[in-house]
C-alpha cells in the first residue's frame, strides 16, 4: 500500500478527491478542507472495537473490525463511483493515524481498480504539519480602519487585482463585531479553524500578503498567537471614512435583518456601551432608526479601535483619508499607497 507525505498528499488533493474515513463525529469536529466523509465504521461501532481492544485484545478488535467492514465493501465500491470516479483514477484515503481504517480503504479500492494512496500518519500527521505552517512569518500588510469601511469588501476587490490575500471573517464564518454572526454560516471547531486557515495560505506568495486588522477572538474561533503576533507587528494602512458615511453602509448591509435579531445582537455589548447610551441605541432600533442605533455602536467600536491602534508602534501605521466607499477605487488607492511607500515585499514561499 503506497503511502504518501502530507506535502504531496495536500498537491494531489488540488487534482484528486480526499476521502476522510474517520467517524462522522471525528470528520464533524474538524478535517482536512475539501475531504469527504467515508466513514468505515459509525461512532457506535468504533466505540464497540475500542472497547474490545482495551479489555480483550488487539486481534479481537481486529476480527471485530472485519466483520462490520465486509458487509459494507459493495456500498464503499458505489459510493466511490457515484461521485464519478473511473476505474484506475488517484483517490486519496486517510484515518487518524495513518492505519487501519484507511489501509483497508485503500486495499479496497485498489483491488477494485482504482489507484488509491494513503498519508502517512494520517490526519495526526496533518495537524502538526497544519500547526507548523502557522507558526511560518508573511509578508503581512493590514488593512485597517474602523468598523463600516468596507474593509472585507477591499480585501475582495485586492484579490482581484491578482494580490494573495487571508479573509480572517470569512474562514472564521463571522464578521469579528456584535453583529458579525448575521448572514454567516455557522461557526466551526476551533481546530477546523485553523486548518481552513492553513490551507487560505498559498504555497507562494505573490509579494505581500494583504490581510484584515482583527481582535484576536473572532466570534468563538481564536487567531493563533503567531499570526495575531505578526499581525500587530506589521504595517497598517489605516482607512479613515468619515463616521456618516460608513453608518450608511452599514444601514444598506444590515436593513433587511429581522430587528428581533439585531436587537439581540446588540445586547451583547450592553455593559460595553453603557446603561444610557443603550437604552438610546436599543430605543431607537425599536424605533426603526438604525441609523442612530448603528451611530451609538460604532462610539463603542470606534473608541476600542482607537485604543489597540494607539498602542501599536506608530511608525507602521499609515492613514489614508476616503471620502467615500468606493471599494474598487479604495483598493486602487491602497495598492499605489503600498508601492510608493516601498511596503509591498517580495515574493517568498508560504
Amino acid at each position: 500500500m503506497l503511502s504518501i507525505g502530507v506535502q504531496e498528499f495536500l498537491q494531489l488533493g488540488k487534482h484528486h478527491a480526499i476521502y476522510d474515513v474517520r467517524t462522522p463525529t471525528e470528520y464533524a469536529h474538524a478535517h482536512i478542507p475539501g475531504a469527504y466523509n467515508l466513514p468505515i465504521f459509525s461512532d457506535t461501532e468504533r466505540a464497540e472495537i475500542g472497547t474490545l481492544y482495551k479489555k480483550y485484545s488487539r486481534e479481537k478488535a481486529i476480527r471485530q473490525g472485519f466483520d462490520i467492514f465486509g458487509p459494507k465493501m459493495t456500498s464503499f465500491l458505489d459510493n466511490l463511483l457515484l461521485h464519478g470516479h473511473p476505474i484506475g483514477d488517484t483517490i486519496l484515503f486517510h484515518c487518524w493515524r495513518g492505519g487501519m481504517r484507511s489501509n483497508a480503504m485503500a486495499w479496497l479500492a485498489n483491488f477494485y481498480g482504482f489507484n488509491a494512496l494513503t498519508l502517512d500518519g494520517g490526519y495526526k500527521a496533518y495537524r502538526n504539519f497544519t500547526l507548523e505552517r502557522l507558526a511560518n512569518t508573511l509578508p503581512l500588510i493590514i488593512i485597517g480602519g474602523y468598523t463600516g469601511t468596507g474593509k472585507t469588501n477591499i480585501l475582495h476587490t485586492l484579490s482581484n487585482f491578482g494580490e494573495s490575500i487571508i479573509d480572517l471573517e470569512d474562514i472564521a464564518h463571522h464578521r469579528g463585531s456584535a453583529f458579525g454572526s448575521i448572514g454567516c454560516e455557522t461557526q466551526t471547531s476551533q481546530e477546523d479553524f485553523e486548518n481552513r486557515l492553513s490551507a487560505s495560505i498559498p504555497d507562494t506568495i505573490n509579494s505581500s500578503m494583504w490581510i484584515e486588522d482583527e481582535s484576536r477572538k473572532i466570534g468563538t474561533n481564536v487567531l493563533p498567537l503567531s499570526l495575531y503576533t505578526q499581525i500587530q507587528k506589521s504595517p497598517v494602512i489605516f482607512i479613515d471614512i468619515p463616521k456618516t458615511i460608513r453608518v450608511q453602509f452599514l444601514v444598506d448591509q444590515y436593513k433587511d435583518t429581522d430587528l428581533a435579531i439585531l436587537e439581540q445582537s446588540l445586547s451583547r455589548i450592553k455593559k460595553r456601551l453603557g446603561g444610557l447610551v443603550y437604552s438610546k441605541a436599543e430605543y431607537s432600533l425599536r424605533e426603526g432608526d438604525i441609523a442612530t442605533c448603528f451611530s451609538y455602536a460604532l462610539e463603542y467600536y470606534d473608541n476600542t479601535y482607537t485604543f489597540g491602534i494607539l498602542r501599536r508602534d506608530q511608525s507602521l501605521i499609515h492613514r489614508i483619508s476616503l471620502s467615500a466607499i468606493d471599494h474598487k477605487e479604495n483598493a486602487q488607492i491602497i495598492v499605489d499607497y503600498a508601492k510608493k511607500h516601498q511596503l509591498i515585499k517580495k515574493a517568498s514561499k508560504g
